[in-house]
């Protein structure tokens, strides 16, 4: 019997360093992973920025909402836009969703305009319903190509 509960004992023991251990090499990782993504940002390479932007978006990362707004912003790129529009709205920081619905009214491309539309609309419904719901797209409708190879064909090449 002390032997069984030794035995239990030391296997829950072992398990919390184990988990707690796990905890702090996933927050490392999270936040090498963030560092790398954030400096994909400023590159100046729009397959890198559009990708880095995308994952800034599903990891939710609180430190890219700025850089995020100043590509929805200033970028003369529509992916770019586009793309910072969804990680924004998948972030869910009252700011990066401001940001979001002020492009509605007030970006230059009407294609933008409707992406943050559609993202912000499905937002505020998931919001709603307790879930957030972003509309599937193409991916022919970002029309993205990095050295003349469209993103769309490497993708189907998989």
């Amino acid at each position: 019997m002390k032997a069984t509960k030794f035995l239990l004992f030391t296997i829950i023991f072992f398990s919390i360093i184990s988990f707690s251990f796990a905890n702090k090499l996933n927050n490392k990782l999270y936040d090498q992973i963030e560092n790398n993504l954030l400096i994909g940002l400023e590159k100046g390479n729009k397959g890198l920025t559009t990708s880095c932007t995308y994952f800034l978006g599903e990891i939710k990362s609180n430190k890219a909402i700025i850089p995020l707004m100043k590509i929805l912003k200033n970028s003369e790129i529509e992916e770019e836009r586009i793309a910072a529009a969804l990680a924004l709205i998948k972030i869910e920081s009252a700011r990066g969703l401001y940001a979001v619905k002020q492009r509605i009214n007030f970006d230059d491309s009407e294609r933008v305009k409707r992406f943050c539309k559609i993202f912000y609309i499905s937002y505020t419904l998931g919001q709603k319903e307790g879930k957030v719901f972003v509309e599937p797209f193409k991916i022919v409708d970002l029309n993205l190509e990095y050295k003349g190879i469209k993103l769309e064909k490497f993708i189907n090449s998989l």
